[in-house]
């Protein structure tokens, strides 16, 4: 059931039960939190925002009618994804993403059973030499 209210503010209440203004994307801060198609976000970028149950990412067109959660405390969702990293968090990224490869290949090669995996070993460790 949506109620909405036009005139100078408007407004909408929607079946969470939350009242918002509406709004386009393009009005709303970085940071700030909306409601659009049903799902609430955040958004993280001019045309860009997160949606909080998944943690994607999703572009929002400039021109679509957003509600702005109002005076709602959300928990930052743990699978947001880090924007930026340090070199040593790369690296070590790196590292941990090649010790996976030789494991699943390692995996594939016992079941499959005769896979020539040290050319393919060596291609990685020369491809990912990060030392």
């Amino acid at each position: 059931m949506r109620f909405e209210g036009m005139g100078l503010f408007p407004f909408l209440v929607n079946d969470s039960g939350f009242i918002g203004s509406v709004m386009r994307f393009p009005q709303l801060t970085i940071g700030q939190q909306f409601e659009y198609q049903g799902k609430r976000y955040t958004k993280t970028g001019p045309m860009t925002a997160t949606e909080e149950s998944t943690g994607a990412s999703t572009m929002i067109r400039r021109s679509a009618e957003v509600i702005v959660v109002v005076d709602v405390q959300v928990e930052p969702s743990t699978k947001q994804v880090k924007k930026s990293y340090n070199r040593r968090e790369l690296l070590e990224l790196c590292q941990e993403y090649k010790t996976k490869l030789h494991s699943q290949l390692r995996q594939m090669a016992t079941d499959e059973g005769g896979l020539q995996l040290d050319p393919v070993l060596n291609v990685i460790d020369t491809t990912l030499d990060i030392s």
